[in-house]
């Protein structure tokens, strides 16, 4: 005699199936999947910016001699590609200029501030409202790398701007190599976000005594940098469109006077 199979037990009759936890390993494997797509098509829409990069800067500061002066923590492609693009938008390359660690570096703002007003050019005056090492470096080095114009002429004799330049390369202050001629806009490379150490405050007092001199744009890979009083600030220069943002940035401030 065969006996049916037992019945299951009525508490199962009713029971749902399982449902899959969040934040499961599939839902992970989706985020990265949705990720690494994005950046996929973030990377094609770069490479064919750059592809254009110099018909987009074309003409934009067509004779106009430009600077470029970098942080210790800017990116050697970075300022690369920001130069090249000055070039074909048309800009003379009036040098290139290296902060140091130790200029943005706390255990040194004394002596910073010692050789600024020290070797500071003729006619130029350092803030007495404003003490900080960074302040007064831009306020002297204003002075030295900007032309005051075609009408005006370098707004420091070349044998200033030497000394200035010159002593704090000699006190580890900056690198340089080659002249470094009368520019009508100075662009800043500087690398990712630094917070709000104390090296980030010397920078930004440093681009906006120089901008009080003359054109000035401060390019770093900071996605959403700050806005600074007279400076042209731009992100993302590690990315194309922050590139070409730089030196069109760089064209509107000269154009501006």
């Amino acid at each position: 005699v065969r006996f049916p199979p037992p019945a299951p037990p009525a508490s199962s009759l009713n029971r749902e199936p399982p449902r899959a936890k969040a934040g499961t390993s599939d839902d992970a494997q989706r985020d990265g999947s949705d990720r690494a797509a994005a950046q996929i098509e973030a990377d094609a829409a770069n490479t064919l910016l750059a592809q254009e990069s110099a018909t987009i800067v074309s003409g934009a500061l067509q004779d106009v001699p430009v600077t470029i002066v970098r942080t210790a923590a800017a990116d050697d492609e970075d300022v690369e590609a920001v130069r090249w693009l000055l070039n074909a938008a048309g800009a003379a390359d009036s040098g290139t200029i290296t902060l140091t660690e130790r200029f943005t570096d706390q255990a040194s703002a004394d002596e910073l501030s010692s050789i600024v007003a020290n070797t500071l050019p003729a006619g130029a005056q350092l803030s007495v409202q404003e003490r900080s090492p960074g302040t007064h470096a831009g306020e002297s080095l204003a002075a030295v790398l900007f032309s005051g114009g075609a009408a005006e002429g370098p707004k420091a004799q070349d044998e200033e701007r030497a000394l200035v330049l010159e002593t704090l390369r000699s006190a580890q202050f900056i690198e340089y190599s080659g002249a470094i001629a009368p520019a009508g806009a100075l662009v800043i490379v500087d690398g990712p976000s630094r917070g709000g150490d104390f090296g980030a405050h010397v920078l930004g007092d440093f681009a906006r005594a120089l901008a009080s001199g003359g054109s000035t744009v401060l390019a770093s890979q900071n996605v959403d940098p700050e806005p600074l009083g007279g400076v042209s600030v731009v992100g993302g220069v590690d990315r194309e469109t922050g590139r070409i943002q730089s030196v069109l940035a760089a064209a509107r401030a000269e154009s501006a006077g």
